[in-house]
């Protein structure tokens, strides 16, 4: 619950480019993790099936991230004191003051968000498949694109490029 908890925190408040990353990560969290911390060998057809992948995950994240915060207005809460409350249950230390009904709605929230994470998911898997890559091997190219800052500067380059053929 903690970790779902965790994932739609990241959806709602991710950017972009950060949003479509989140879910690598949630799938980083859920599964084995597929890469070490030793260096991954891509190769450029790898990252170009990568950056496909990655574009359309991006597209689903935000429509995922607009249902997400449809849900939360419908629910009567406000997006930022949706997040200072979900924040605020992530932290035990937190002093944050809450009511009871907002407390209600929070709840109710959380679990419109987590009926929607499992097709989530499937769709994010989906796309990863379609593009030619394993899930696992999704996940080990976006690790070493954390960790490898020329690895970086190509998949920006790459990305650039699709973007500007269309």
């Amino acid at each position: 619950m903690i970790r779902f908890k965790n994932n739609i925190l990241k959806l709602v408040l991710a950017g972009a480019l950060i949003g479509g990353m989140s879910l690598t990560t949630q799938a980083q969290e859920t599964t084995a993790p597929a890469a070490t911390t030793a260096a991954t060998e891509v190769s450029t057809a790898e990252l170009n099936k990568f950056a496909d992948a990655f574009k359309e995950v991006q597209v689903e994240n935000q429509t995922a991230q607009q249902e997400m915060m449809g849900i939360i207005k419908d629910k009567g809460l406000d997006i930022q004191r949706f997040n200072e409350i979900q924040k605020s249950t992530m932290d035990p230390n937190s002093k944050l003051e809450v009511t009871d009904e907002e407390m209600k709605m929070h709840a109710a929230i959380v679990g419109e968000l987590e009926k929607m994470q499992p097709e989530l998911e499937t769709k994010m898997e989906a796309i990863i498949e379609d593009s030619g890559l394993t899930l696992d091997r999704y996940k080990a190219v976006a690790m070493a694109l954390q960790n490898d800052k020329g690895l970086q500067q190509k998949f920006q380059s790459i990305l650039m490029k699709k973007q500007t053929e269309g």
